[in-house]
This record gives structure tokens, sequence and C-alpha cells, in this order.
């Protein structure tokens, strides 16, 4: 199969050393390139990265097209995300024809995977005559409305972007364009159904992150982790949608012992940390700052669970990096978490309000701090998992 058949993958972001999109867009092409012969269009944002590695570990099957903007940009990587989104718009209109030009010059059978951005708000142009596939793509599922009180002034800001969303299928151009891709993936059951009201001619569920081969756990875990409260683990970025006061408000409710690591930083930090105190968790709650790999990696091997409270994600890598290092997740049942996670690696609890959400929060965590043997047995459900989902695997 290899020898006659290729593959044409389009990813703005790339860079085989960071995470997120830049780190998807690399495994996608490193891994299929170890199968197909691969070429990769890009936006050279990264581009020293990228060639420094591939000067490192040559890879004649990979072949890496760097596409720029020619003149004005209205984008500039060194001040933030400001006019990204027109110039993503841009980047599209000069990559498509290279594209299309690769996929009419090859000798063998060609489908084209566009990979990033993963957001369902532009698909990729139209490009008849080969195989389209778009995705894994998410961007669908909203914050739950019960839960606006902790957005705060940034609720109207969540309110009109799940009103631009949601008027997708009324636009004509973008339904043309989701009917000329022959496969859409999609993150999560909101997207995949968007898409079919849109007019998408075949979808299916995908995740859009992976674990690397050799990453985490070398096998499942055998035995508990060492006794003490209970360790558990919270990791993100300090905003609005990622609900950590959900979190602490639940420890108030858990009977047992138990600590709450928290990992990351943002915006939020000085109102969240404030949040702890009144609630009186200083003994309860640490605040770990920004960590580097190596000290996630020893966070993932010292906490006995992992807590995911986001309230609007596509996807966390974060969340399968944990399962990988063995940790049951207590998380909430909506969007990819929700549609992914298998019952024996997770307790899932309900989004409908606040005060219920934290109630069973605390069940979940009272649930695992009371039955060791449950814990370990989502231990090793966890692991296996995340074996499923690596890079290599999915790739093949």
């Amino acid at each position: 199969m290899a020898r006659d058949f290729r593959v044409i993958l389009v990813g703005h972001a790339l860079s085989p050393y960071r995470s997120s999109e830049p780190g998807n867009t690399w495994n996608w092409a490193w891994r299929l390139s170890h199968h197909l012969p691969v070429d990769l269009v890009a936006f050279p944002q990264y581009r020293e990265e990228v060639e420094a590695f591939l000067a490192q570990h040559p890879n004649p099957r990979l072949r890496v097209h760097w596409i720029t903007l020619s003149g004005w940009d209205p984008w500039d990587p060194a001040r933030g995300e400001r006019g990204i989104r027109l110039h993503y718009i841009l980047w599209l209109g000069k990559a498509y024809p290279l594209v299309r030009s690769l996929a009419s010059e090859a000798c063998s059978s060609v489908v084209v995977h566009h990979v990033s951005w993963n957001t369902v708000s532009v698909p990729p142009p139209p490009s008849p005559g080969f195989p389209l596939v778009w995705g894994p793509v998410g961007g669908e599922q909203k914050a739950p409305g019960a839960f606006r009180a902790l957005f705060g002034r940034d609720w109207p800001k969540e309110a009109l972007r799940f009103l631009r969303v949601a008027s997708l299928p009324w636009w004509p151009g973008w339904r043309s364009k989701v009917a000329g891709v022959s496969l859409a993936l999609t993150t999560n059951r909101e997207t995949l159904e968007l898409l079919r009201w849109g007019g998408a001619r075949r979808t299916e569920l995908f995740l859009d992150t992976g674990v690397p081969l050799g990453f985490g756990l070398g096998a499942p875990p055998h035995a508990p982790r060492e006794p003490g409260p209970l360790r558990l683990l919270w990791a993100g970025r300090f905003e609005p949608i990622k609900a950590l006061p959900l979190a602490l408000r639940a420890l108030r409710w858990v009977r047992a012992p138990v600590e709450l690591w928290v990992a990351g930083g943002g915006p939020l930090q000085g109102l969240w940390q404030e949040e702890a105190r009144r609630l009186g968790l200083e003994d309860q709650v640490r605040f770990l700052g920004h960590l580097s790999w190596e000290k996630m990696r020893e966070a993932f091997l010292g906490a006995h669970a992992f807590v995911f409270t986001t309230l609007r994600d596509s996807s966390r890598a974060v969340v399968w990096e944990a399962m990988a290092h063995g940790l049951p997740v207590v998380t909430l049942d909506h969007q990819e978490v929700g549609t992914f996670l298998p019952e024996a690696a997770a307790i899932k609890v309900p989004v409908t309000t606040p005060e219920d959400t934290v109630r069973l929060l605390a069940k979940a965590v009272d649930q695992l701090v009371a039955d060791e043997a449950l814990r370990l047995r989502m231990a090793q459900a966890a692991w296996r998992f995340a074996q499923a989902e690596r890079w290599d695997r999915r790739a093949e």
C-alpha cells in the first residue's frame, strides 16, 4: 500500500516540541510517515524547531512545505493572537493551491487530511478530485448556562460565541465547504450533530490527541499508590471555562481527608486562591504554579486521581496524559471527556446545576477514598485506554 498511496497533510501549526495543535499536527505527520509518504503543508512559525528535529532524525518519507503570506499579514505571533483568525483564512487561500498542485502531480493515490486548525468554524476550501478528510474537529460544544456565574463578566462573550457557532449551518458558504469534505472526524457528539445538520456526507467520532509511544507508565499499575490522604490533581489554565471553583467547593462536602494539587496559572489565579482561603481550604489545597514537564510528571506519579472540571473544551491532552500515568479520572459528563472516557476508568458527573454538580463531585471523591480496590481497577483501565490511543496506533 505504501508504494502507491500518499497523504497530503494540512496543518497550520507544527512543532515536534510543543503540545496542543502544533504537537497534534506533528504527531499525525510523523507517525503516518512510518507507513506512507507524507507531504505536509504548514505555516513556518516553528520552522527552526522542525528543521532542527529533522536534521537529527532524517525522514525521506516526510516532506514539509512552508506557506507564508506575502505582503500584509494581520497576525504577528510575537504579539499574541490578535488577528490570527483573519490570518488563518488568508493562509488557507495560499495553502490549498499548493495542496491541489501536489495532489495532481502525485503518481499515486492521494488523500488530503486537514488537521489544524481543528475548529468547526473554518472548514477547508473545496478541493474536487481527491478525497478530503477534515479533523478531528471540535467547536460546537457550549458552556452550560446554569454555570454562568462562574464566568462573571466573560459570560456575554461566551454566549455570543455559542450563537455564532450555532448559526453556521445557516451560512451557504460554510455548508458548501462542509459538503465538499469526504469524511469529517469530530471530537464530540455536539460537533458531530452540527456537521450532520450542516450537510456533512460522513462523520465519525475521533479523539484529536494521543499518547506518544513509551509515554507514562510502562505497564498498568499492579498495586495501590502509597497510603495517606487521597491526593487529587487538577491542571489547566486559570480562566473561567476551566471552572476550578467546582473542585474547590466539592472539597467542603468530602468527608475524608483529601488534598487537592493545582497545577497551572493565569488571569484568575488570585481570585481562585482567595476562593480557597474563603472556603477554609488552605491546608488542603496546594497551588503548584506552572510546572515543567518533569515536574508535571512527578505530580502525575504522586497523585491518586485526576480531576477535570472544564465547562467547555474540545479536548484536553492533560486528561490522556494523566491516564497514561495510571490515574483514575473524576470529570464532568459532557463534551469530549463525556463521549470518550470509558466508565471503567472515570467517574463522570452529570452537568446539571452548580450545586448538584459540586455535591456529585464530592460523592465521587468519597467513593475513591473509601474503595482502594476500585481506585486500582480504574487506574488499570485508565492506563489501558491511554495505550489504545497511542499515536502510532492512531496512525495505523
